[in-house]
């Protein structure tokens, strides 16, 4: 009984490594996102200015450069409040970007800060490339919240103790990943899309404490497959907000009156190497647990008994 249940522990320790791999896999990605900005062309004249302030905010606070960094907060800002800019975006995206502004001033006053700088600098990034460019960095974010999605119902449908520790832990980089993006879909989208999209992982999460105390099985994975299909949907239409979506809806008469729809961005990385490279992680994690289980196992034998480890015998021979 000792052997199962310590196989079990070392298979949630397992996961919980694969989803800080698979988060780990996502920043390297989401980092090349950023960087790419000059690859895209721009759908708004005078731009230029906004988008060189918001780059070398980003890249100051990346390289942790807090003086420099300041200095482009503070000129971003100044930049923003210009007539014509707030004539672009919406209104609560605005309020967001401000509220993003101010966080990034206390952050870079702290030291250390956490990463709160490097996560506010990247939120105006993306929102001010939103602004300007005709096909935003934000939106290659699908690929990435998409494999998060996977990867948090894969948590689930794997059987082992404790599940609800790796569920949560897959939701929050799920929640990590989409408050970068925050402020550069307010100022595109519905307020009403985000909103929705932010309170299904806030039910996500009720949803997986609410299973662990759950006895039945298939009660618990069929409550929590319901509304990850409500997430799922609610990514879909975060991200596919085209004119083929609101003439459909009953917003547009016609898809065709507001013009060509969003071209869907390709991912930077393809899907299958993340995926090999995490279950490649995955079974490496599960390997050393096992082969730590082992030495400790002789250490405390020896510790014990004062003499050298006998021969290994089968876990079921060794619990009789």
């Amino acid at each position: 009984m000792r052997v199962r249940r310590t196989i079990g522990a070392t298979i949630v320790l397992a996961a919980i490594l694969m989803i800080t791999a698979g988060c780990a896999s996502d920043w390297a990605r989401t980092t090349s996102v950023h960087e790419s900005a000059q690859t895209y062309s721009r759908n708004a004249v005078g731009g230029d200015k906004a988008i060189k302030i918001a780059d070398e905010l980003y890249s100051a606070a990346n390289k942790g450069n807090r003086q420099l960094a300041y200095t482009a907060l503070v000129q971003l800002e100044r930049e923003s409040k210009r007539g014509e800019v707030r004539a672009m975006g919406t209104l609560k995206g605005w309020q967001a970007f401000d509220a993003s502004i101010q966080s990034a001033k206390k952050a870079f006053a702290q030291r250390p800060n956490g990463g709160e700088a490097y996560l506010q600098a990247a939120r105006l990034k993306l929102a001010i490339d939103a602004l300007y460019r005709s096909s935003p960095l934000w939106l290659q974010y699908q690929h990435v919240i998409q494999e998060d999605l996977e990867r948090l119902r894969q948590a689930w449908v794997i059987e082992w103790e404790d599940r609800s520790s790796a569920e949560l832990a897959a939701l929050n980089v799920l929640r990590i990943h989409a408050e970068r993006f925050e402020v550069a879909a307010l100022l595109e989208r519905p307020e009403a899309d985000v909103t929705q999209f932010q309170d299904l992982m806030n039910r996500m999460e009720y949803a997986i404490v609410y299973a662990a105390k759950s006895s039945g099985t298939k009660e618990r994975n069929r409550n929590l497959d319901r509304v990850w299909l409500e997430l799922q949907n609610s990514v879909d239409v975060l991200f596919n907000d085209n004119a083929a979506t609101k003439a459909a809806s009953g917003e547009l008469p016609d898809a065709a009156a507001a013009g060509p729809a969003p071209t869907r961005i390709k991912p930077m990385v393809p899907a299958a190497p993340v995926r090999e490279q995490l279950a490649t992680m995955f079974i490496a994690a599960f390997v050393m647990g096992v082969l730590a289980f082992v030495g400790w196992q002789r250490y405390k034998f020896e510790e014990s008994h004062g003499a050298s480890y006998p021969p290994p015998k089968s876990p079921w021979e060794r619990d009789s």
